[in-house]
């Protein structure tokens, strides 16, 4: 029986896309060959990715939830070096696949469950990651993850389409309000949450008494268009027009009016309407092809 969720609300941390963080290697059984297929690449992806880990540790995580702690991670900049903290199935296979979470359907009742992950291939891996351009290192980095799936929570999934509401990113009445990239420094506090981290172009920071904040930099359409998404739970499809890096804080709380169920005057406003007031940009309500990875299988990891 599978059981799907809302994303849950994270009580204390920080979410990053791709933060670079170290990591030490456990050794495990996965190995470069013997991974299960998975789902092809996008046919205008060129590069075909291979690569496997070659050494992984895998285990539930003992954090308290009601304590302040870290989730997320990432992999070093091409490198073969992954270091996630606290995770849940969704969030690796939304890393693994590019996708959002509302892109996720067959997500299993055990799969709410926390994990620590650490993964390495060897330095010849290492070099050879270093040398590709960065969406084919993305790529590479993305197989490896699709890869460690498949051989220690043996998952199977398979791609549809389906039509259903989403989201149009366009800009709003008065123009948008964006700072050219590198114009904005990250400020005392996301310093200090980012500590010694180099700073990727979006994260998020709170604790979620205000709400949270959106810190981007050199950020792009594509991107920002993504994180509305996830954060919308639909799809958000760029009809700005808008091209080029920006940078941008937005701070929210929920994602309509609705969820400030208890009218707190001192919340940030809602996402839907911090997008315009702070961006200068709107999202209007539409139908369109979502894409979705439907789970097929899976089966809670053993301990290493």
């Amino acid at each position: 029986m599978t059981t799907n969720h809302a994303l849950p609300k994270l009580s204390f941390g920080i979410c990053t896309l791709l933060t670079a963080v170290g990591m030490s290697v456990v050794p495990s059984c996965l190995g470069q060959a013997g991974a299960t297929p998975t789902p092809s690449l996008p046919a205008n992806a060129a590069y075909v990715p291979t690569m496997t880990f070659d050494v992984a540790s895998v285990r539930e995580s003992k954090q308290d939830p009601n304590l302040p702690h870290m989730v997320g991670g990432g992999f070093q900049p091409h490198s073969t070096s992954l270091r996630l903290q606290n995770v849940q199935l969704y969030y690796l296979i939304t890393m693994a696949y590019r996708v959002d979470i509302h892109q996720v359907q067959g997500i299993p009742d055990w799969g709410w469950t926390s994990f620590n992950v650490q993964a390495k291939s060897d330095s010849e891996a290492d070099e050879r990651l270093a040398k590709l351009d960065d969406k084919s290192a993305a790529l590479e980095q993305q197989h490896m993850l699709q890869a460690l799936l498949a051989d220690r929570f043996n998952l199977k999934v398979h791609w549809t389409t389906v039509e259903g509401n989403v989201y149009r990113l366009a800009v709003a009445k008065g123009g948008a309000k964006l700072s050219p990239a590198g114009s904005m420094e990250p400020d005392a506090q996301e310093s200090k949450w980012l500590g010694d981290h180099p700073v990727p172009p979006l994260h998020q920071q709170g604790d979620g008494r205000l709400g949270y904040t959106f810190y981007g930099h050199s950020c792009g359409m594509e991107d920002l268009a993504r994180i509305l998404g996830q954060q919308m739970g639909r799809d958000v499809v760029d009809q700005t027009g808008i091209t080029g890096k920006f940078d941008f804080r937005l701070q929210y709380s929920g994602r309509t009016a609705d969820d400030n169920r208890e009218n707190d005057p001192m919340k940030w406003p809602p996402m839907i309407d911090a997008v315009q007031d702070q961006l200068g940009l709107k999202l209007e309500s539409a139908k369109g092809a979502t894409k979705m990875l439907m789970i097929d299988h899976a089966d809670k990891p053993s301990e290493n």
